[in-house]
C-alpha cells in the first residue's frame, strides 16, 4: 500500500524527534582546516530571542536540550522563547511573508528536515548561516552525526538539534505470528539469520498457517505492510532513492542493482506470495497502512518508535520491534528514516544575524563539551527510550541507538517523486513489464525532478 503522505502526518510528532531518509550524506559541508577556533560570544543585553515552532517546547523538564537552552542564555545574556504555532503550513507562510516584506517575526523557526533541502534552501528566506559562523572550523560542529546535516548545495541553511531518532524498523504481533509457528522475530537477529529470505519465508509461513482463517478462498490476513515498503527496502540493500556524488549533488539512484534487487523482492511479496496487501486488499481491512497492525489482521508494520504507543493504546499488548532484515548487499542493518532531523532555519531578514546564529548553533549543540551538562549525540537517546519503557525493551533500543550513531538517510521526503506513487508502483505491481524496465521507463522523467527539485526550480 502506497501513502506516502502517512510518513510525515502520522499525529505522532513530539519536540524530541527529527523530521518524520539512506546511505550517503546529503550533502558536503567542506574540509575542516584543523585552526584553532574561539566561538564568538556576544552581549545580547538581555534580548529575548523568539523561535518560532510547530511543538510544544517544555522548558521546564529537566532534560540535556533544555539545559543546553539555559547554558546557552547565560553565556550571550539574552533569552531564547519557543513560540508554538501548531500548523505546520503557518510557519512557511511566515517565513515566505516576512521575506517579502524584509522582515524577520521570529529569530529562527524550526522546521521538518525535509523541508530544509531543497525546498526552503531555495527559497530564499532563510539565511546561508556559513556566511556569518564559520561551521567547519569549529570542533563542535565536526561531530559525524550532525557536520554534513543542514548543508545544501556548499552552504549551511539549518542547524539540527537531535540525531533522527524516528528511524524506522518493523513493529510486529508476537500473538499473531506465535500462532502461526513463528518465533519471536529478534531470534533470528541473534543467530545472524534475519535477512530478505528469512523475512519472506517468515511471511509466507503467516501466510499459509493464517491467511486465510475460514476456508472460504480469501485472504484474512496478511504479513506485512508499510506506507511505503518499495523505498523501505531499497535502504536495507546498500541502496537509495537519490545518491549524491562528491559535491552532494543528487542522481536517481533506484537503477543500480541494489534498488532493483529490493524493488523486486516487494514485488513478488505481494504478486507471488500474496503476503504484502495493495491498496485495495488493504482497504478491506482499513482506512490507512498506518492503522492496519492496530486491526490485529496484520502481523508486521515499518514505522518509527512511537508506534508502540499507538499499539498500546489501541489494546494490543504483545509486540515488538526489530530491525528490517539484512539485504543481500548489506554489511549491516540499518535503521533508516524518510527525513534528515528536525532544524532551526534563520529568516533571511533578520537584523542582527551574526548574533543570532552564534546563539541558535550554540543552543542547539547539547554535545558541545564547553556545555556544562553535554551529553553524546548517541547518548541522548536515552531520553526518549525512558519515555517509551511500556512499548520498547532492551533489544528493541537497538534501534534506536543504531540509528544516533549511525543515521541514515534515504532523502524520500525530501525528494519526494509522486511519480513513484502514480506510476512506477502500480505499473510494478501490475506486472506491466520486469521492474528493470519499469525503471528504466521513468528513469528520465525521476532524474529530470530531482534536478529540478536541487536546483530549485519547482520551489513554490
Amino acid at each position: 500500500y502506497f501513502d506516502s503522505s502517512e510518513i510525515a502526518d502520522d499525529g505522532l510528532s513530539d519536540e524530541s524527534t527529527g523530521g518524520n531518509d539512506g546511505t550517503t550524506n546529503n550533502s558536503i559541508s567542506g574540509n575542516n582546516t584543523n585552526t584553532k577556533f574561539e566561538e564568538p560570544v556576544y552581549d545580547l543585553q538581555g534580548k529575548t530571542l523568539k523561535i518560532l515552532t510547530e511543538y510544544n517546547f517544555d522548558m521546564t523538564k529537566d532534560n540535556v536540550f533544555n539545559n543546553s537552552i539555559k547554558a546557552t542564555e547565560q553565556k550571550f545574556n539574552c533569552k531564547i522563547q519557543f513560540v508554538q504555532n501548531s500548523s505546520y503550513v503557518d510557519l512557511y507562510k511566515i517565513l515566505k511573508t516576512d521575506a517579502a516584506a524584509s522582515k524577520a517575526t521570529y529569530d529562527a523557526v524550526i522546521l521538518r528536515g525535509y523541508s530544509v533541502a531543497p525546498e526552503i534552501a531555495n527559497s530564499g528566506y532563510v539565511l546561508k548561516m556559513n556566511e556569518y559562523y564559520d561551521f567547519n572550523k569549529d570542533a563542535t560542529w565536526q561531530v559525524d552525526q550532525f557536520k554534513d546535516l543542514g548543508w545544501f548545495n556548499g552552504a549551511r541553511y539549518g542547524i539540527p538539534y537531535a540525531p533522527n531518532e524516528y528511524g524506522y524498523g518493523i513493529w510486529y504481533n508476537k500473538d499473531l505470528l506465535g500462532a502461526a509457528g513463528i518465533p519471536d522475530l529478534w531470534e533470528y537477529v541473534k543467530s545472524d539469520q534475519w535477512t530478505w529470505d528469512t523475512f519472506r519465508s517468515v511471511c509466507r509461513t503467516f501466510m499459509q498457517k493464517k491467511g486465510d482463517t475460514n476456508g472460504d478462498g480469501k485472504r484474512d490476513n496478511y504479513a506485512f505492510t508499510s506506507t511505503d515498503p518499495w523505498l523501505d527496502f531499497v535502504s536495507t540493500n546498500n541502496a537509495s532513492l537519490v545518491s549524491f556524488d562528491s559535491k552532494g549533488v543528487p542522481s536517481f539512484g533506484l537503477n543500480s542493482a541494489n534498488a532493483i534487487s529490493a524493488l523486486e523482492l516487494i514485488a513478488n511479496m505481494h504478486n507471488v506470495d500474496h503476503s504484502i496487501p495493495n491498496g485495495a486488499e488493504l482497504g478491506e481491512i482499513t482506512n490507512s497502512p498506518f492503522n492496519a497492525m492496530t486491526t490485529g489482521k496484520v502481523a508486521m508494520y515499518a514505522c518509527h518508535a512511537r508506534y508502540g504507543e499507538v499499539l498500546l493504546s489501541r489494546g494490543i499488548k504483545n509486540f515488538g520491534w526489530v530491525y528490517y532484515p539484512k539485504g543481500p548487499s548489506a554489511k549491516d542493518y540499518v535503521v533508516p528514516t524518510g527525513s534528515t532531523p528536525d532544524m532551526a532555519v534563520i529568516p533571511a531578514k533578520v537584523s542582527n544575524p551574526k548574533e543570532i546564529v552564534a546563539v541558535i548553533q550554540d543552543a542547539m549543540a547539547y554535545w558541545d563539551i564547553s556545555k556544562p551538562q553535554q551529553v553524546k549525540p548517541e547518548a541522548k537517546t536515552q531520553e526518549l527510550y525512558n519515555a517509551l519503557k511500556k512499548s520498547l525493551n532492551a533489544d528493541s533500543v537497538k534501534l534506536l541507538q543504531k540509528q544516533a550513531s549511525n543515521p541514515n538517510y534515504t532523502m524520500a521526503n525530501n525528494y519526494n517523486l509522486e511519480l513513484l506513487q502514480e506510476s512506477v508502483w502500480p505499473e510494478i505491481l501490475n506486472q506491466s513489464a520486469s521492474v528493470k524496465s519499469v525503471i528504466a521507463k521513468y528513469q528520465g522523467s525521476l532524474s529530470s525532478k530531482i534536478k529540478e527539485m536541487y536546483e530549485g526550480s519547482i520551489v513554490e
